[in-house]
């Protein structure tokens, strides 16, 4: 019954719609920009604005060490969804962070429950993101956004 319904509510072209894989794709690669590409300008914005904001609090509350696939794994699985920045993030410290010795390794990294702050925030980022994502890949039309209130800016 609830399928039926559901059906006569749902035209043939909605049932047709494709799903915008690329526009999810880019909003991996850069938080945000999936929005960007299919004009929803203030929604990518905001998107950006907060996934980036949350990155680099955490790492500038966490340092580098708040990402690190080796000793946090679990936790990178939800940062990785922020996109390449995490990567670069993780290389940074795999690189240069954890090959200095341990005397000058105290000066880079971030210390005890501050450290796992940061990998909060990037966290939460990633996964913040990563409804973004899905967002993005759902299909829309112009008068989708009209009915709800939203405009889409060209």
């Amino acid at each position: 019954m609830f399928w039926d319904t559901l059906s006569m509510i749902m035209s043939d072209s909605d049932k047709q719609r494709p799903m915008n894989v690329p526009g999810a794709i880019l909003a991996w690669i850069w938080p945000g920009l999936g929005h960007l590409s299919t004009g929803r300008r203030r929604r990518g914005g905001l998107i950006m604005f907060g996934v980036l904001f949350l990155v680099t609090s955490g790492l500038l509350i966490g340092g580098f060490d708040a990402v690190d696939h080796r000793n946090d794994s679990l936790w990178f699985l939800a940062q990785v969804f922020s996109g390449p920045i995490v990567i670069v993030a993780d290389l940074v410290n795999q690189l240069l962070i954890k090959t200095q010795p341990q005397e000058q390794r105290v000066l880079l990294v971030g210390l005890s429950h501050v450290n796992e702050i940061g990998i909060l925030y990037i966290a939460m980022a990633g996964l913040m993101n990563f409804v973004a994502m899905l967002d993005a890949l759902s299909p829309w039309r112009q008068g989708d956004l009209e009915r709800r209130g939203e405009t889409v800016e060209s």
